[in-house]
Parts: structure tokens; sequence; C-alpha cells
């Protein structure tokens, strides 16, 4: 087995950006070295490189470099300028819509009759779907084959009469306004993913020359003998961590992105057009520099003829192609080449693959659905990605926001949903188009969190590896998923290192990836508040019976009127920043007047949350109604104040934002340079900027109330920079059994954790209330009952409940020391299971005679349930 132990002797030098952090988003883009950085700094620093299409000096160096360069990426596929053309693009996308544009389906001009037909394979991209779209006016027919399909395609086939090779055209001798003055030949044009970016399994190459020889066989279509078929290979994931070698498979059209070979730079990619295939493009719109010469006032023009001239509009980022050289040269220097970087991501893969494979819950019930057919063995059939679903040990789906939730917590980046491949995502979900079509009716599109719909996935886990990922890497995603819903293990998992891994050598053995071996599980017999013991309650049979029945079995429900206590209020003036408690307070048309008010942003003018800064929960924010002021306080540093008069037209030099919260889009206003300067100064980050919401923002909740309550209030309730509700409500008694809970379940023993080791027996009930950031603390009564309040009534003021709150990572920060563990959202999802709900949502409704509304600490809350 090959693993490269320079990447991982390198690691900490060369990707410093992966401390404390374990990345395994690879397929979606690989990073970049700190030594390839600082390689192109140094370029772009040493030498004057000017615009292309000048014709000084510097404009010459440029050009120069960039052929050059473009040369060298031939030769990086295994070939020449002889055999293919090379056009930049912005990437792979751009490239396939290249083609989608300009390929001609008959040798004769707008020959409808004569035109050949577009075919994809169901496992790709959204990409090569789209061209579908383009090209379905010009041809005869659109074909999408899965697999066995493509089988029946490859079978029977009868051979054109025209030999591929030799109808190649000199793509100098064509243009635009050249066709053939033969009849009309068909040309249909082929189109799949030499690597799925789904599965990672990799379609055969030999496809490619058996369909330019022989086509395709097409239900209901019979080809001609002279018709001529040609493929479009994306080549994206492929040759993200695979050698493509172009001197033996020869598509016709190659389309790559650079970043996801070597991560920098992003947005270029390029296209690869075969010397053969040249004279199907045909292109129609031209700009800067693809034209040898054009009038203004005819319709006259003349195109290049070279084809990356006549293709690459505009002026070229040229300094993004110049810094392609040291992408190259990164790959040859850490990972020693293509081949052995296919070798290292294999072996990675295989042992995450077959560790993943082997776990299995208490009941024998295996944990991970993997998706594919591939074996995992062999470099030619998989690449270096392992696509999955988790289930529970009763055979229930866990849904992949759920697990991409505690991924988050290990700080480990992945990705989740369909990968912009619905096709594969169909194929291997078992979802049919007009379930799609009744998902997207019922609100789920691309890229959100409705991960189960009726208890079916509509997505899926990705754990891609590139070629700085290591064996380290592999078993961190290993520990976090058997630590958050391995249920009630037959022993406890290990994840040693490969009977191959031999760290002090420098050439490892060839050996198989082992499978994982167990220790024995040290039983432990605390028991819950109501005297079972935790296996009858965790592990054995309560732990698979869903939420609602964990409630019920707790709760006793009623529907009459429960009195209950508010025992504390706080509200948040500067959001993910310190809470500030108050004993009562106003409310406005957007909840607690001033809470969430105002945001911390970056440089450039991203939110900061304390996923990304911890240490903002120690910037403790104080309202002095008295004196109209925020007061900001800090550990170790004076204080400053703003006014809290201060709006847009107060300061004639605020800057107006629009800035993002929760997906919506926020008006704001800039407060400053001064409180700027002492952010930066005391957060240790530069650029800082406080931004306050305009008053007339118009954000609104989404949220829907538990039942319909009548109220002159028609309008959607407004919002501050809150995510979802104007109000939080949380309940002591819930939090007194979470604490219970966590100590039942105990600290995982992780000697490889980088957090700071949080004992559950030392978190306290009010530590605890403070990292759910509510608004309202209630008390009395029974654990969790607040999931099904519907209305409250506090002080003759109605409180509208919305829905429980879904929790995140955020609250495993301890508020007063900004240190972070794994608790209590790893005995959160244990316990309460999907959607790791605590707390319920809620809002005031405005009061009828329009007058000021208070809450109290000491208020009796009287609850409908």
């Amino acid at each position: 087995m090959m693993y490269n132990y320079l990447v991982e002797d390198a690691r900490n030098q060369e990707f410093p950006q992966l401390k404390d952090a374990v990345y395994v988003d690879h397929a979606g883009a690989t990073l970049y070295s700190s030594s390839q950085v600082d390689a192109v700094h140094h370029d772009l620093m040493s030498h004057l490189y000017g615009n292309p299409h000048s014709h000084n000096a510097s404009s010459k160096l440029s050009t120069d470099t960039i052929d050059q360069i473009r040369y060298r990426v031939l030769k990086f596929f295994k070939t020449n300028p002889e055999e293919y053309n090379l056009i930049f693009t912005s990437g792979c996308t751009a490239s396939l819509r290249i083609v989608a544009d300009c390929f001609t389906f008959s040798t004769e001009k707008e020959d409808s009759q004569s035109a050949g037909v577009f075919c994809y394979l169901e496992d790709n991209h959204t990409s090569v779907q789209g061209m579908r779209e383009v090209v379905a006016g010009r041809c005869q027919g659109i074909y999408c084959l899965d697999e066995n399909e493509m089988t029946t395609a490859l079978t029977n086939q009868t051979p054109t009469s025209v030999n591929h090779a030799e109808t190649q055209e000199n793509s100098s001798s064509v243009d635009s306004d050249h066709y053939p003055t033969s009849s009309a030949t068909a040309q249909s044009l082929f189109a799949y993913p030499a690597q799925s970016n789904f599965s990672g399994k990799k379609h055969p190459l030999k496809w490619i020359k058996h369909i330019q020889e022989k086509g395709l066989n097409l239900p209901g279509r019979s080809s001609s003998r002279s018709e001529k078929w040609f493929v479009v290979l994306d080549a994206a994931a492929y040759v993200s961590t695979s050698e493509l070698n172009l001197s033996i498979t020869k598509p016709d059209f190659v389309t790559v992105s650079f970043y996801k070979i070597f991560g920098y730079p992003t947005g270029l990619g390029a296209l690869l057009v075969s010397k053969s295939a040249a004279g199907t493009l045909r292109k129609t719109y031209f700009g800067g520099g693809t034209v040898a010469m054009s009038t203004a006032k005819e319709r006259f023009h003349a195109f290049w003829k070279s084809l990356p001239e006549r293709f690459e509009d505009g002026t070229l980022p040229f300094l993004n192609i110049i810094s392609l050289k040291h992408g190259l040269d990164t790959v040859q220097k850490l990972a020693g080449g293509m081949l052995n970087l296919s070798k290292h991501v294999l072996a990675v893969t295989q042992y995450f693959y077959h560790n993943l494979k082997s776990l299995k819950h208490g009941n024998g019930h295996p944990l991970a659905v993997i998706y594919g057919s591939q074996t995992f063995e062999e470099l030619s059939s998989q690449g270096g990605i392992v696509t999955f679903n988790l289930k529970r040990s009763d055979g229930k789906f866990i849904g992949y926001a759920e697990v991409d939730k505690f991924a988050q917590l290990h700080d480990v980046h992945l990705r989740t949903g369909c990968f912009c491949n619905i096709g594969a995502c169909q194929f291997y979900l078992g979802l049919s188009s007009k379930v799609i079509k009744e998902n997207f009716a019922a609100g789920h599109v691309c890229g959100d969190n409705v991960d189960l719909i009726n208890g079916q996935p509509t997505g899926a886990v990705r754990i891609s590896f590139g070629y700085m990922s290591t064996i380290a890497d592999a078993r961190a995603c290993l520990r976090f998923i058997s630590d958050s819903f391995l249920e009630n293990p037959s022993s406890i998992p290990v994840f040693p290192d490969p009977s191959w891994y031999k760290k002090d050598v420098n050439q490892p053995t060839s050996e198989p990836v082992i499978q994982p071996t167990s220790e024995p599980h040290q039983k432990n017999d605390l028991c819950t508040h109501d005297g079972t013991s935790l296996s009858d309650r965790v592990n054995g049979p309560v732990s698979s019976m869903s939420t609602n029945e964990i409630r019920a079995s707790s709760v006793s429900m009623t529907c009459s009127l429960t009195e209950r206590k508010v025992t504390d209020i706080y509200l948040y003036p500067i959001k993910s920043c310190g809470a500030f408690r108050v004993s009562e307070w106003e409310m406005s048309s957007k909840g607690l007047l001033y809470d969430r008010e105002w945001v911390l942003v970056n440089d450039t003018g991203v939110t900061i949350g304390q996923k990304r800064e911890p240490k903002i929960c120690l910037l403790s924010p104080y309202i002095d109604l008295t004196n109209k002021k925020l007061i900001l306080s800090f550990p170790g540093s004076s204080s400053f104040e703003l006014p809290l008069d201060q709006d847009a037209t107060f300061d004639a030099t605020a800057n107006f934002c629009t800035n993002k919260v929760c997906g919506d889009r926020v008006n704001t206003f800039d407060c400053g340079d001064a409180v700027s300067d002492w952010l930066s100064e005391n957060l240790g980050t530069s650029g800082i900027r406080l931004l306050r919401q305009q008053e007339d923002d118009t954000r609104a909740s989404k949220l829907k109330d538990k039942e319909l309550v009548a109220s002159e209030d028609k309008d959607k309730p407004k919002l501050s920079m809150a995510n979802e509700s104007q109000l939080l409500l949380v309940t002591r008694p819930s939090v007194r059994e979470l604490q219970k809970k966590m100590v039942e379940l105990g600290q995982v023993d992780d000697a490889e954790d980088t957090r700071v080791p949080t004992s559950p027996a030392d978190i306290t009930e009010d530590n605890l209330v403070l990292r759910f950031r509510g608004n309202v603390v209630i008390d009395g009564g029974e654990a969790f009952e607040e999931d099904n309040w519907s209305t409250l009534l506090v002080s003759d003021q109605t409180i509208v409940c919305q829905g429980p709150c879904s929790r995140c990572q955020m609250i495993c920060m301890d508020q007063e020391t900004g240190q972070k563990s794994r608790e209590p959202l790893r005995t959160l999802g244990l316990w309460r299971g999907k959607k790791v709900p605590f707390g319920v949502h809620a809002r005031m409704l405005p009061s009828a005679e329009d007058s000021r509304q208070f809450l109290r600490v000491g208020d009796t809350v009287l609850i409908k349930q």
C-alpha cells in the first residue's frame, strides 16, 4: 500500500490552516500549500506582468509565460499541442458551456434533418445536465442513460464507415463561416464523468474509443453508418487525485478545474479540444481579443485561426494562469506526482471505508449505508470519495444535516446533500422524478437542510480525501461518527494504524487494510432520575424509541393552564457576544428592546460568530438606559461607550451596509472607526467592524405559530438579527434533566481531542442555561414540556410559541471562559435525536391598547399545553 509519509511530515508547515481542523471535502476543493502561495507571491513581486493584449515588454512577458504554462499543462496530461488545443476558461462548468454552445450536430449548416443526438450518463454533474437545455433545439434527440442502459448501448454496434482518426481538421483553417461542401453528416455527442463526484466511482475510460469508433445503440433509434460520435469527458473530479494520460485515452473534449488539483487559484479551468474535433465547434459570439478584424457598422468579423485565441474572450486572468506553474510544482514536490498521489489517497480512503463498513450497533445492525458497488481496492475503479448515510439501531435513517452538525462540533469539514449530481443521488437513494418533484413542491430545494422526507433521505454525507490527507484525518472522522451515532456497541470501537503504516520508514509495505479491533466496554452502572439503569435507558430498548416516545414517557400532558415562573431574562445586544442579564425589560416590535441589534463583521463584511471566533463570548455589552449608552467591556481592557441614539443620521460619516444573517439581507450602518479600533485591538483581529440594524429594516420571521392565535397582527413578526424568532424560551427542568443525562453518558476518552476536556459533572445548571442563550428562562413543571406549549400568558401579555429550536455546536461553547467541549451537543444528539431540539421559539403579540410591554423576573407564566 503506497502512503506518502513526506506529506505527513511536512503537513504542519505546508498546511497550517489545518491546525485543529479535519478537512475532508477535497472533492469540493482541495487545499493550497504554504510554499505554493509563497512562490506565487514571490513570482508576482519579482516580475512585471502586463496585459497580454498590449505589446510592451511586460505584456510580452505575460504572453510568453502563458504560452509556456499552456504547454506545461498539456504535458501534465501527457499530451502536446500537436494533439490538443488548450482553452483557458473560468472552470469546468464554463468549459462544458462552450461545448454546449458551439458543438455542431451536423456538418451542414442548420440542417436539423441530418443532426445527431446528445447523450449523457445519469451519473453526471448538474453542469452536464444543463447542456441538454442549450442543445435541445439543434439535435434530433436527448438521451440520459443509467449504467445498465449504458452497457446495452455499448453492445451490438455497427462500425461506422468513417474512421474517427481520419476526420481531423486543422483548426487553423476552420472558422465560423466555413462548412464542408460534402453531403451532411450527423454528429452526435456523448458526455460522462471520468469519476463520479457523488460516489467516487471511476467510469471506464475505454468507453471513449469504443463510442468514437462504433457509436451507441440507443433505444428507438437507428444510426447512419456515416454518423460520427464525439465524447466530452468531465475530468474535474478525476484529475483531482488521478493521472489522466491523454497519450493513451483520447477524448474529443476534456474539462477540468485547477483548484480541484492544487487548491489555488480558483476560478480557472480549461477545455482541452482534440485536433480531430476542433472543426465541430462553431462560435458565434466574439469578445475582446478573439477576432482578427471586425467592423462596427457592418456585420463583418474574422476570428483568429488559433482555437485558443478564438475562444478566450476578453483579457485572460493572466496572473491566475501564471500561478498554475507553482501549483504544478507543488503536486510534484509534496505528492511525488499524480501516480503516487493517487496511491496515497486510495490508501487513506480504504482505511476509512473498511472501518466505517465494520461499525455496527449493539443489536448487530450496520451504522452506515455506503453508496457505490466498488470495493475500494483498485486505482482504476475508485477515487478518494466515500459517500454514505447513517442509520439508527432501529433501521431509521439519520438525516445528513444532523450528521453535519456533529461534524462541525468535532471540527470536521465535510459535505452533505446531493453534491450537484442529482442523477447519482436519484439512483443511489431510489428517488424517482415524481418524488423529486413532490419534494420540491413541499419546499425542499438543493442545498437546504431538509434531509429527511417521510423518513427517507434526500441526500447523503460525502467524505473525500486529498493528497494532504492522513490516516489521522480518517481516524478522526471515524471517531466522531462512532462517538456521536453508534448505539449500545458491544465494545468500544478503536481505529488502530493499519498494518502497512510504518511511520519510521520511508517506504511502506504493500499490505491490505485491516479491519478495526475492539476493546472491552466498561459498563456504566449509574442510574437515571427514575431509577432505571443507563444500559436500560440509553443503550437498551429506549435507544430505539422515537423522540416523541421518549418525551411522552417523561412528560405529563394536560390541556389546562399551568403556572410557572420567569427566573431569568437575557438579551444579547451584539449578536453572538455575551449576555446582558436584566430583572425587567421592555419589548419592542422585534422582541426584547435592543436584542441582537448590533453585529460584528470582519474586514470583508462577513458576520463573525462564536463558531469562527470563540473569544467574542467574552465581549460583554451593558445597556445604560439612564445615560442612553451601549457600554462594551472585555477582560483586561477599559470599556468603550456608544450612544444608543446613534443612527444613520446621527453620524454623518456612517456607512450604509447590507449584510446577510441566516440567509436574509439586513440593512445596517457602520458604527464608526473608534469602536472598530477598540474591538480589533481587544479581539486581536484587525479590521473588525460593528454594524447596527437600521430602524426601518423589514426583516421578518419565517416561523409559523404552533396554533392560530386571534390577533390584529396579520403581518409576519419583525425580526432583529436573531436567527429565527423574536424570543427563545428555555426551561430549567429541561436543563436539569440534561445535566443528569450528561453525567450518565459520561465523557468519551479521546487522546487526540484538541479541546479542553470538560467533565459533565463540572458543568453547572447556570452554565448550561448560558450556553443555550435563551431570552426568557422559566422554572417549574416537567422537563421538555415546553415542546408542546402553544401559548403563554405572562402578566396579561400573550407569548405565542413557534416550535422547537434546533441546536448547533455553539452550545458547546462555555460562555464564561470561551472554551469549547463536546458537551452538551453530544448528549443531546444521542438522547433527543433528529435536529437536536432544545428550547422553543416564540414571539409576543402586540398589545391591543398599543401600550408599552415589559417582561419581569418573577412574572407568573400561565402555560396552555
